[in-house]
């Protein structure tokens, strides 16, 4: 599926009648949206590629529900999901803040959040409570910032992912926030690179987030199918792959 990103360029993904339990061949097309996410979901050349871009192709397949897909910022994605029926995004942290503003399919991907210190600087963390004097970066709009900043976290939020490790070694901040598999993506070929986490502090679950008037039906479809391939091993271990 080509896409370029850099344009939002919409492609519609209109999938067949398949396995007999296919949604009405006139039903609209869900809206999908994405977000540069590396390494789930890598947004940056004429492919919209990656192991939750691969999930979501196989669930819909299986669901037999058509879509559509764009990439956006994240911030804006979970703007128009939180504001137009038949949207979702995805691959978001399911909080406790979003719970009930969104209708979920989950888990897409199961996350390790660490915090990390400047490359040849200790910070020594034994709890998250040990962070609290310290500036903390945190990518816009990943649910991470929220969350710290609720329980009364100095936090700056970074419109670009791709900047936090960079803005982290100019010491814009004195820790960033990221799940452990993203902060390793991040570190390829970058100018900025981010080593062990100071401390590894939550696990949560990442997941697609459909505006409540989506169809009833679609997201049935779509939970029942997801329960299908997190039956098979192969599946089951992508999904979680972040774990130890």
């Amino acid at each position: 599926m080509a896409i370029n990103p850099l344009r939002s360029r919409l492609v519609p993904l209109v999938l067949g009648l398949l396995l007999g339990t296919a949604a009405s061949a006139d039903q609209a097309p869900i809206q999908l949206l994405t977000f540069n996410d590396l390494p789930w979901v890598d947004a940056e050349g004429e492919r919209l590629q990656g192991p939750t871009i691969e999930l979501i192709k196989q669930l819909f397949t299986r669901a037999g529900v058509p879509y559509r897909i764009e990439v956006l910022p994240l911030k804006r994605a979970l703007k128009e999901a939180l504001n137009q029926p038949g949207t979702c995004v995805f691959p978001i942290e399911r909080s406790q803040e979003r719970e009930t503003s969104l209708r979920w399919i989950s888990p897409l991907v199961v996350s390790r959040y660490g915090l990390y210190a400047p490359v040849g600087h200790a910070v020594r963390l034994q709890t998250l409570e040990d962070a609290r004097p310290y500036n903390i970066g945190s990518y816009l709009g990943s649910g991470l910032g929220e969350y710290l900043m609720d329980r009364g976290f100095s936090v700056i939020e970074v419109s670009n992912a791709k900047l936090g490790p960079n803005m982290l070694k100019h010491k814009r901040f004195d820790l960033w926030v990221s799940d452990t598999r993203s902060a390793q993506a991040a570190s390829v070929g970058a100018d900025a690179t981010l080593g062990q986490p100071s401390l590894v502090f939550l696990s949560t679950l990442r997941a697609m987030g459909c505006h409540p008037d989506t169809p009833a039906s679609s997201l049935e479809l779509l939970h029942s199918a997801l329960l299908s391939l997190l039956a098979e091993p192969s599946w089951r271990a992508r999904v979680a792959s972040d774990l130890p």
